[in-house]
């Protein structure tokens, strides 16, 4: 188990996924052959970890935190040393990501595409659609049209 995956054990990963998909208690139970009170005992250890995980995440970044929903598996905050709004989350795919908005050195960056490709990951998995084609704006916009959506 490791801080980028959140702590989660493969079981409590694919639990939290499922609940995040919109499978109730039982549901998850019955898709897992498993009784809904362990669905229950999984789910709260799981948002225990992911909180702990976003907070420590938060904590080594310097990010003040403004807002976390470990069900969801976000943090937002605000980082002093980028002056920008920053973004933590968590989803099994993608393990722990931190996201900033409104750097303005995104086009300078020779990791721009792959901050876009995580950004994207990160709408899939949690299956998202943006209104507009935001495909060649800079990681930074991105993040900004996701989280505005996540939150």
């Amino acid at each position: 188990m490791s801080l980028s995956m959140g702590y989660l054990t493969s079981k409590q990963k694919l639990v939290w996924r499922l609940k995040s998909e919109g499978y109730t208690e039982a549901g998850i139970g019955r898709k897992l052959d498993i009784t809904r009170q362990t669905v229950h005992k999984a789910l709260n250890v799981a948002n225990q970890k992911i909180l702990q995980a976003l907070e420590e995440t938060a904590k080594i970044n310097r990010i003040e935190i403004q807002k976390v929903s470990p069900t969801q598996g976000y943090l937002t905050g605000y980082s002093p040393h980028f002056n920008a709004r920053a973004f933590v989350t968590y989803c099994p795919n993608n393990g722990l990501q931190i996201c900033y908005s409104n750097l303005d050195n995104c086009k300078k960056c020779n990791r721009a595409n792959k901050c876009r490709e995580i950004l994207f990951k990160e709408a899939r998995d949690r299956e998202i659609e943006f209104e507009e084609d935001i495909s060649q704006m800079p990681p930074s916009k991105v993040a900004q049209a996701l989280f505005s959506i996540i939150e």
